[in-house]
């Protein structure tokens, strides 16, 4: 069976060398401002084009991130940057925007794209989907287990990418809005403030804990596993670490793989010194959710770890070199000179000579022995030599010199030969016009949780009423939402409830994810998109548009006048009011607090350091929603949400009650100030 790609971090060309002579197959790093680090340093241009060169010339593939959504805006620069990666023979590219992903897959069609873990894909259907829309690998979310790597991996047709190591997220990746909200960073343009990390109380407890703060992930003591499971790369998270945390880290995972075993209480001991919060986890994997998955950072004395890490330092220090590439090497002398040619496995050769005479030896001629002995120093390059093959007349002298001179200039040439980009086909785009839709009236809708709420809504003069599957399934007239997360052993429920909402008479369903289209495929229902679809850009808005999907909820975290720029080939939906759904999480925080699961019983509240208390809600599956700790409202400034050109406005009701849902209707509907605490969202003041 093949070892997977062991995919390492690279925050600088430091960190490229550290990964590369530390063992890694291949490299991921970001690139100007369309990446999820956007606060790293990053690489400029040079050190971009160097890197690949460098990664290239040693067998090591690059891996761009190209992850967060993108503005419209932003697209001619987009564009630009791709250009600039794809001329200069970066591997693949990482993206979360379908819209980024179409640029890429018109201007550039031969350059892979990678569906980024923020595009939130678990389920076979997601990476099947991704495979519909030109990805050509699947990085799976951290939550998946084990038996849903193996599943997705062996019926996808598509590659799969697994993190085997570092930082875990409480919340599926691609769906946390908390940093974007409160304090207008957002993780899905590459700026989140990880409040996740700060601690909390439950409810009105004295006693803050970290409710929300993980362990890191180490899945050292289960390659073997993920291996057979078919996994294409293994990805390890860090790119703003420090370069000899990479090195570290990459060499004892590279030495497990090669060596197919577990690691060693050491080597468990030294990753827990370079990083760690209270030691790691590898909870998802198992499928053991709960207390033991959750930590703070571990603060570890320099002293402890400067050894280690001098160590690590001066294995990647620059002119130190692993021999990653194999070379063979064919020497042919004649009186008249010396010829030599290197040649690697991928059909590169160079070839040197010396046209000087080769003089008849006076004493001891020079065998083809010592000859090999010369050519077998790869002298500090990348290069393994494997094969020599000589030629010499009898009786000559070559001096060493002579020979080391060739093979350092076929080595060197052979370097730079192997570091050339190929060319890539590119081709311009032509401007493409936005059918904006015009400025009209908006009829209102609302998302309910409860039936108690739906009623309330509809004796308001509401009556489009979207509503969980799990409620819809169970009355007539509402449109079921699909969970935002579930996994392939729950699709037959899925799919039972939602045939129950078939005969209740619904046509239609809205989806939370990409990975849902198949099913409401699969059963004729007409597609609404919901905000976690992260409908950002104009590309991406005709992306699902090509999906099916006819109508679809505007990303919260736009302006307004972002919005109304937003081509709209379908129908619109623009959230007006509610609490906005921040995060969601497999492992269940409301349980953390009474140790057991009493979700359903009351609302659950965390509160911050403010004195902010956001809302704990059940999720399908035992899962969790974090709601904002205000309302969004703007049904007061219709006058300026009708320039959006949204067709509807929507309520999404969560934790109020169905006195407040009328209430909240009628002052929507009359255009009325609310006169509780509120906030207007992003909708004024957008994200970094």
């Amino acid at each position: 069976m093949n070892i997977p790609e062991l995919l390492a971090p690279a925050g600088s060309f430091e960190g490229v060398r550290a990964a590369v002579q530390s063992g890694a197959t291949a490299v991921y790093m970001g690139f100007g401002t369309f990446n999820a680090r956007r606060a790293a340093k990053n690489f400029t241009k040079e050190e971009m084009k160097n890197a690949i060169a460098y990664c290239r010339a040693r067998g090591v593939k690059t891996n761009i991130t190209f992850n967060i959504l993108a503005l419209d805006k932003e697209s001619q620069d987009a564009i630009n940057d791709i250009r600039f990666l794809n001329d200069n023979g970066a591997d693949a590219l990482i993206v979360q925007d379908l819209g980024v992903a179409k640029l890429i897959r018109e201007c550039a069609p031969d350059m892979p794209i990678h569906a980024s873990t923020q595009m939130t894909i678990h389920t076979l259907d997601g990476a099947k989907i991704a495979k519909e829309l030109g990805f050509s690998r699947v990085v799976l979310s951290r939550e998946c287990t084990l038996e849903q790597i193996k599943y997705i991996t062996a019926n996808a047709g598509i590659e799969t990418e697994v993190f085997i190591h570092g930082a875990l997220c409480m919340c599926y990746s691609g769906q946390c809005y908390l940093s974007a909200v409160i304090g207008q960073r957002s993780g899905n343009r590459g700026m989140c403030a990880q409040p996740c990390r700060l601690p909390y109380k439950y409810d009105d407890c004295k006693k803050q804990c970290y409710p929300l703060s993980l362990k890191d992930l180490s899945l050292a003591g289960w390659l073997e596993p993920i291996v057979e499971a078919g996994v294409s790369s293994l990805k390890i998270e860090g790119r703003m670490k420090r370069p000899e945390y990479a090195a570290i880290v990459t060499d004892i995972y590279a030495r497990l793989l090669k060596e197919k075993r577990r690691p060693t209480s050491q080597e468990i001991q030294t990753l827990k010194l370079v990083f760690s919060r209270d030691g790691f986890t590898d909870g998802y994997l198992t499928g053991k959710k709960g207390d033991n998955m959750f930590g703070t950072k571990t603060d570890v004395p320099f002293d402890s770890v400067k050894q280690l890490y001098d160590e690590a330092s001066k294995r990647f220090a620059e002119g130190k070199e692993m021999p990653l590439v194999p070379v063979n090497m064919t020497c042919d002398i004649t009186e008249n000179g010396i010829c030599l040619c290197a040649s690697d496995c991928d059909g590169n050769s160079e070839t040197v000579q010396d046209n000087n005479t080769v003089e008849q030896a006076k004493n001891k001629p020079t065998s083809a022995e010592q000859l090999k002995r010369n050519l077998s120093k790869s002298g500090g390059t990348p290069f393994d030599i494997k094969n020599i093959s000589i030629t010499i007349p009898e009786g000559v002298i070559v001096p060493a010199s002579r020979i080391n001179a060739l093979r350092r200039q076929a080595l060197e040439n052979l370097l730079q030969l192997r570091g050339k980009p190929p060319v890539i086909r590119w081709i311009e785009l032509k401007p493409v016009e936005k059918n904006k839709q015009a400025v009209q009236d908006m009829k209102f809708i609302a998302m309910v949780r409860t039936i108690q709420q739906a009623h309330a809504v509809k004796n308001s003069g509401i009556t489009q009423i979207y509503a969980p599957l799990e409620v819809a399934a169970k009355y007539e007239g509402l449109i079921p939402v699909l969970p935002r997360v579930y996994r392939d052993d729950e699709q037959e429920n899925i799919q039972k409830l939602l045939e129950n909402c078939i005969n209740n008479g619904t046509s239609c369903v809205m989806i939370t994810n990409i990975g849902q289209v198949e099913l409401a495929r699969k059963l004729h229902l007409q597609i609404h998109g919901d905000f976690g679809l992260n409908a950002y850009n104009s590309c991406c808005m005709n992306e699902l548009k090509r999906l099916g999907v006819e109508k679809q909820v505007l990303s919260f975290e736009a302006r307004l006048a972002q919005l109304r720029d937003l081509a709209k080939p379908m129908d619109t939906i623009l959230t007006v009011y509610g609490y906005l759904p921040l995060m969601v999480f497999e492992n269940c925080a409301i349980k953390r607090k009474t140790g057991q699961c009493t979700c359903k019983k009351q609302t659950c509240y965390l509160t911050d350091r403010q004195g902010k208390k956001f809302a704990l809600l059940p999720a399908f599956g035992c899962r969790n929603e974090l709601l904002n700790s205000q309302p969004l409202y703007i049904a007061d400034k219709m006058q300026e949400c009708k320039q959006v050109g949204a067709k509807y406005a929507m309520l999404r009701f969560t934790t109020e009650s169905k006195e407040k849902c009328a209430e909240i209707c009628s002052l929507a509907q009359n255009n009325e100030t609310i006169q509780s605490e509120f906030t207007r969202g992003l909708y004024y003041r957008g994200v970094e």
